[in-house]
C-alpha cells in the first residue's frame, strides 16, 4: 500500500476519533509524515497544526524527532499528553471529545423567530468583540469569514454567528445571552453542518470536554460524539 493508503486505512478504523484528520487528508493539505498499522503523523501547512496518532510507545518515540519546530499539536490518545506538554513545554492544553455528522442524510435546518446570512468581513471586529472564547484577534475571523461564516439575526439585530476553523473543524459558535433558549444554536450549528456537507467537507467539530451545555446541545440536534478523548497543546 501507498503511505496514503496505509494512513486512510488505521484512521479509518475510527472514523468518528479520527475525522479531523481524514479531513485534512481529503482536502489534500496534509503532509503524511508517517504512517503505519500502529500510528500515523500528519502536519497540515495551512493551519500549521500537527496530528498525532499514536497507538504504542514505540510509535510515539518513532515520531518524535519529526515534530521538530511544532508550536500546536492534536493528539488523539491521551497517554502521551504530559509526555508531550513536558517535552516541547506547552503551557496551554484543552481537551475536547469529536462531535460529528454521521447520519446518511443531511440534516433539517429548524427555524426559529429570525433569519440567517452569510457575514462579509464588515462584521470581523463585531464577531471578535463578541466572541467568547477569542484567540486570533481580527485578522482570524477575517479569515473564518472568508472561508464562511453564518450569522443569525432577530429583528434586524445580529444573534449569533458559527463558522470553521482553519484546520477544518466547525466552531465559533456563540449566541448573545439575550438571544439564548430560543433554538438560534440549533440553527446555526445544523445549517453550517448542511453547508459543509454541500461542499462536500467532512462536518464535525471539537468541544471541551467539560462543556456540558454544548455536548448536549451536540446531542440534542444528532450529532455524535466520541467516547474517546482527544487533546490540543501549545
Amino acid at each position: 500500500m501507498t503511505q496514503k493508503e496505509t494512513a486512510l486505512a488505521r484512521l479509518s478504523g475510527n472514523r468518528l476519533l479520527y475525522i479531523d484528520m481524514l479531513e485534512v487528508l481529503r482536502r489534500g493539505t496534509a503532509q503524511i509524515r508517517r504512517a503505519g498499522p500502529d500510528g500515523v503523523l500528519l502536519y497540515d501547512p495551512p493551519s500549521e497544526v500537527w496530528f498525532l496518532d499514536a497507538e504504542t510507545p514505540a510509535a510515539l518515540d518513532e515520531m518524535l524527532p519529526m515534530l521538530d519546530g511544532c508550536v500546536i499539536l492534536t493528539g488523539h490518545q491521551m497517554w502521551y499528553k504530559d509526555k508531550l506538554a513536558a517535552h516541547f513545554g506547552f503551557q496551554t492544553e484543552q481537551i475536547c471529545r469529536q462531535s460529528a455528522w454521521l447520519a446518511p442524510q443531511p440534516p433539517v435546518v429548524p427555524s426559529f423567530d429570525g433569519e440567517l446570512r452569510w457575514l462579509d468581513r464588515s462584521w470581523a471586529v463585531w464577531t471578535e468583540e463578541h466572541y467568547s472564547h477569542s484567540f486570533g484577534g481580527v485578522s482570524y475571523m477575517e479569515d473564518a469569514i472568508d472561508r464562511g461564516m453564518l450569522g443569525a439575526f432577530v429583528d434586524g439585530q445580529p444573534a449569533g454567528f458559527i463558522a470553521t476553523h482553519i484546520e477544518g473543524s466547525m466552531g465559533m459558535l456563540e449566541v448573545l445571552p439575550e438571544y439564548r433558549r430560543r433554538g438560534i444554536g440549533e440553527a446555526l450549528l445544523l445549517a453550517m453542518t448542511a453547508s459543509c456537507l454541500e461542499r462536500g467537507i467532512y462536518p464535525y467539530g471539537q468541544v471541551w470536554a467539560d462543556n456540558a451545555p454544548s455536548l448536549a446541545l451536540q446531542r440534542k440536534v444528532g450529532m455524535t460524539l466520541s467516547e474517546e478523548l482527544l487533546f490540543w497543546l501549545f
